[in-house]
């Protein structure tokens, strides 16, 4: 394991050839179909791993710029920013039915509803059984310190907002435990050509966006404290933005002052066991440093990624649920002006004669009849002296059409029965649950297994992270059954057999106390729920 001063600076958290807009082409081309790169090894010089990095920075420029224009378009949808005339720009408060919003939401909180229950299996035997129900428990401990379920919920709103969605994995002096964080995927260089794989970036590299002030940047990178103190003019307070730069193998770090491009450090990958315990032949007596253990065949770059609606051309999905359902946010918007402004409309006004009123006089005949009051003639015909003016009412088919894009928004979603307005229309529990099983077998065919899939990659890399860096004992508590407290504890030579760590499929999906109880009494009615189990799910004191 590699040890440095403060691991938190480190690895915790907190021309044509740059034209990948026609990926289809370069998939089908043989030959050369990227820039001309070096293969990153350690033993680089610091000049080396500059100019290296200067290409993939240029590589992936002119992708992040045609992918920022989406992400931004994205967002301004899901603030209820969009369809705005230009005196409406300014506007904090603009009228608008925000579907997005409406169904971003819902749909977070109908894919990402609980904490995703880890399960780990071993070899069967005592010793790996023991084991695993050890590092589930470590699991299940981590996933409610960390708050998994509303860091997936970021992570699935960063990928409907921004095309991606990124987690990182890291370790945490101040917590001296494992770290997460969802990552903005503004924050990162990516190879434009990789590819996303089950929540596996296929990319050669990954740079990272991070900030630190000066004071701290020292600390970590002691070889370079003349340098940085030069660079922000003794002033330690001052934040420097820096990349980090990873790779499955090593991990670099550079800083740019006004074009100039400074290596930090360097090191390689630190999330994994490079040599085991020594192992002594019984025979000669002889050590040979020991097969260490890893829970990857493979190092790995510490980032796990939510990834749908991707062809397989670049990182980012290719579309995105809020770019589909766009049209129909601006079609809605238009329709709710309209209606609105032939409701202002329906008050009416007065079209008076110049024959029997003066101008004056005609705005006191307005007045006269908003409120109530009379208007005298004094000659002549009332019908020619003045009229009231009724608006024409919208046809029918205005509103339908209004109602018929929020409908098919929420279709696009798998909300149709999920939102408040749908569940108010059922009077039935049952209604309700079948509406929002319909729902969640269409969200769930796609978008929940994405996001279980993620957390099982997380969950994973967990496991890695527990054999590299727990050197002491690490306690969890945890509730088990009967509701009672169980302590355990784990260390990383503890770790030392294959596990198979996934998610519980369905976990994440929330089950609400009533569904549950209706549940109950339909198996028991059927005769397939003992007395004890029912009463336990109507949640009775004491059921035996």
């Amino acid at each position: 394991m590699l040890v440095s001063q403060n691991t938190d600076g480190f690895f915790s958290l907190q021309q044509n050839v740059n034209k990948w807009d026609d990926a289809k082409t370069i998939e089908t081309k043989a030959g050369v179909t990227s820039p001309m790169l070096p293969e990153l090894e350690l033993d680089m010089t610091e000049e080396e791993l500059i100019s290296l990095s200067k290409k993939w920075v240029k590589m992936w420029k002119p992708f992040a710029s045609t992918m920022k224009g989406k992400q931004d378009n994205n967002e301004k949808y899901w603030l209820g920013k969009s369809y705005q005339t230009t005196t409406q720009l300014t506007d904090d408060k603009p009228m608008v039915n925000n579907i997005v919003f409406e169904n971003v939401e819902t749909l977070l909180s109908m894919v990402v509803g609980k904490n995703p229950d880890a399960v780990v299996e071993s070899d069967n035997t005592p010793e790996g059984n023991a084991l695993a129900e050890k590092v589930q428990a470590i699991l299940k401990y981590l996933s409610d310190e960390l708050s998994i379920q509303l860091q997936l919920q970021v992570m699935a709103r960063y990928w409907m907002m921004y095309y991606l969605g990124v987690a990182k994995i890291g370790w945490s002096n101040k917590s001296n435990d494992i770290d997460l964080v969802m990552l903005r995927p503004q924050k990162l260089i990516l190879d434009p050509a990789a590819t996303i794989v089950n929540g596996k970036y296929l990319g050669e590299f990954i740079g990272e966006f991070r900030r630190d002030t000066a004071s701290n940047l020292q600390k970590r990178f002691p070889k370079k404290k003349q340098y940085i103190d030069d660079l922000v003019k003794g002033e330690m307070g001052t934040d420097v933005t820096y990349v980090e730069w990873w790779t499955d193998d090593y991990v670099f770090w550079t800083t740019d002052d006004n074009g100039m491009i400074e290596c930090l450090s360097k090191a390689k990958n630190p999330h994994w066991n490079y040599e085991g315990a020594p192992v002594t032949d019984p025979q000669t007596g002889q050590q040979t440093p020991g097969d260490p253990y890893n829970h990857f065949k493979s190092k790995q770059k510490p980032f796990v990624f939510l990834s749908v609606y991707n062809l397989g051309l670049t990182p980012f999905d290719d579309t995105s649920l809020i770019a589909q359902i766009a049209g129909l946010q601006d079609l809605t918007s238009k329709r709710l002006r309209q209606v609105d402004k032939n409701a202002d409309a329906t008050n009416g006004g007065a079209v008076v004669s110049g024959d029997h009123f003066t101008k004056e006089q005609a705005g006191k005949v307005s007045d006269a009849l908003r409120y109530g009051g009379t208007v005298f003639v004094p000659t002549g015909d009332i019908n020619a002296a003045y009229r009231r003016d009724q608006a024409v009412s919208l046809p029918p088919f205005v509103y339908q059409s209004l109602q018929d894009y929020r409908q098919i928004a929420k279709e696009t979603f798998g909300t149709a029965g999920s939102t408040a307005a749908a569940q108010a229309k059922n009077q039935t529990v049952r209604g309700k649950m079948l509406a929002a099983q319909a729902d969640m077998e269409k969200a769930g065919g796609g978008i929940t297994q994405r996001i279980e899939q993620a957390a099982d990659n997380i969950y994973n890399w967990f496991v890695q992270m527990m054999a590299v860096y727990y050197d002491e004992p690490h306690s969890a508590s945890i509730v088990g059954k009967d509701r009672a407290k169980q302590m355990s504890q784990l260390r990383a030579k503890d770790i030392n057999r294959q596990m198979l760590v996934t998610v519980k499929p369905g976990s994440l999906i929330p089950r609400d106390s009533m569904s549950k109880k209706n549940e109950a009494v339909e198996l028991a009615g059927a005769g397939l729920l003992d007395p004890i189990t029912l009463f336990e799910r109507l949640e009775f004191g004491d059921p035996v």
